[in-house]
C-alpha cells in the first residue's frame, strides 16, 4: 500500500463492507414488511409488525385474557333491514355471558333503528377470534 491518504486498511474496509451490507439488509426488511411479505432467514418465513400493530396485539391479547376470566363470550348476531323492498342482512357481534343476553342487547340497540333481530338465539355463532 502507498502512503496515500485515500488509502484504506483492511480493517477499514471490512467495516465499510459491514455497514453496507447491515444498510442493504435493513433496506429488503423495510420493504418486504411494506408490502406486506415476509422475510425468508435460513429457509424460514418471519412476518414483521410495526410497533402500533404490536400494541393492538398486545392489547387484544389482554383483553381475551379478561374476557376468558370474567366469562364474556361474543356472539354473532344476524340482523336485517328492508328499504324500499330491498332487504340487508348483516351480522353484528355482541359481547355478553351468553346468547340470550346478547339477542337482548341487540333487540334494545337496534330495532329501534328498524333493524330486525333474529330472535333464535340458540343458533348464533360464538365468535372466536379477532
Amino acid at each position: 500500500m502507498s502512503n496515500n491518504s485515500m488509502d484504506m486498511t483492511n480493517n477499514e474496509i471490512f467495516r465499510l463492507g459491514m455497514e453496507v451490507g447491515r444498510k442493504q439488509l435493513a433496506d429488503h426488511i423495510v420493504h418486504q414488511f411494506e408490502i406486506g411479505k415476509p422475510v425468508e432467514i435460513n429457509g424460514e418465513l418471519y412476518w414483521l409488525k410495526d410497533a402500533k400493530q404490536n400494541l393492538m396485539d398486545i392489547i387484544d391479547d389482554i383483553q381475551s385474557t379478561w374476557d376468558e376470566e370474567h366469562g364474556v363470550k361474543k356472539f354473532v348476531v344476524p340482523i336485517s333491514i328492508t328499504y324500499n323492498t330491498h332487504r340487508t342482512d348483516r351480522e353484528v357481534i355482541i359481547e355478553t355471558v351468553d346468547a340470550k343476553t346478547a339477542m337482548l342487547i341487540a333487540i334494545g340497540d337496534f330495532q329501534h333503528n328498524g333493524w330486525i333481530v333474529d330472535t333464535d338465539y340458540e343458533n348464533y355463532k360464538q365468535f372466536k377470534g379477532y
